[in-house]
């Protein structure tokens, strides 16, 4: 089925026009709603599924945001239906947005049960593995968070993220949710809350080697909000309310992959040519 994207600059004078709808709760089902990528000057690049409402609210927040000056911000939204299947998100070419691979040649991701695979493309940086399937999403503020995480396919491959800032950490992959909603902004910058809707393992990650390494097990408390940093690089601990609100209503939830001064700028396998390298995620909830 064809699918027709819709590219929405914010801040340069461009006004939308959406029709009123009452709000889905956070654990409804989310196929039929709209899949919107939101990118950022500073390197951020994240994916949600909005219904109308909460579509209409984060142009809002990201217009206060690029109007502050402290940043620029575009948001992507493909109006299709989509699933709510565990899903893989790559950087396009430019390194500068991200695209989920939905199509049957795009190597999507395969789920059995509790695990999840995908083969790394050569070249193309991967950013996000993320589900919202309401069975998993929803209110997690008492859940703790579960992966094993197993690399196979191509004896040599190793593993390495793009645009690292100067900073020598290795490729990893971590815990990431979003979630509709937060309580208020981490630094004084408006719009409030806008910040605090994005959250990741902090630092509890697995470290991405080389193929055939032993498989790795990480675990991260949702009721524990000092295990946690938004998008501003912020603790948890240091905004508790924001936090809790936000862990009541996951709209999203996987691991995310990055390395160097980021935790989602992507990470590729190198020596990995006919796109073999493989990643499982064995993910679950406490």
């Amino acid at each position: 089925m064809r699918r027709g994207v819709l590219v929405l600059a914010i801040g340069l004078g461009f006004t939308l026009g959406f029709t009123a709808t009452a709000p889905r709760s956070v654990g409804a089902d989310l196929v039929g709603s709209t899949r919107a990528t939101l990118t950022c000057t500073d390197g951020h690049s994240v994916a949600m599924s909005l219904d109308q409402t909460a579509l209409a609210n984060l142009l809002a927040e990201v217009q206060a945001l690029n109007s502050s000056g402290t940043n620029s911000c575009a948001v992507a939204a493909n109006s299709s239906s989509e699933t709510t299947d565990w899903t893989v998100y790559d950087y396009n070419p430019s390194n500068h947005a991200i695209a989920p691979r939905n199509s049957p040649n795009s190597l999507p991701a395969t789920t059995s049960g509790s695990t999840t695979v995908f083969d790394f493309k050569s070249g193309i940086y991967t950013a996000l593995l993320t589900t919202t399937d309401p069975s998993l999403d929803g209110d997690l503020s008492a859940r703790t968070l579960n992966d094993t995480v197993t690399l196979s396919g191509d004896p040599g491959a190793t593993f390495t993220s793009q645009n690292g800032d100067g900073c020598n950490a290795p490729a990893t992959a971590r815990f990431y949710f979003t979630s509709p909603s937060a309580s208020g902004p981490s630094t004084g910058t408006p719009p409030a809350g806008f910040y605090t809707q994005f959250w990741w393992s902090n630092p509890v990650a697995v470290p991405l080697a080389a193929d055939g390494q032993a498989p790795v097990t990480i675990h991260a408390d949702m009721s524990n909000p000092a295990m946690w940093s938004d998008w501003n690089g912020q603790n948890g601990a240091t905004q508790p309310e924001a936090f809790v609100e936000a862990t009541q209503k996951v709209q999203a939830i996987g691991l995310s992959f990055g390395g160097g001064c980021f935790f989602e700028n992507g990470v590729t396998a190198l020596n990995n040519p006919n796109n073999t390298e493989q990643f499982s995620s064995d993910f679950s909830e406490t």
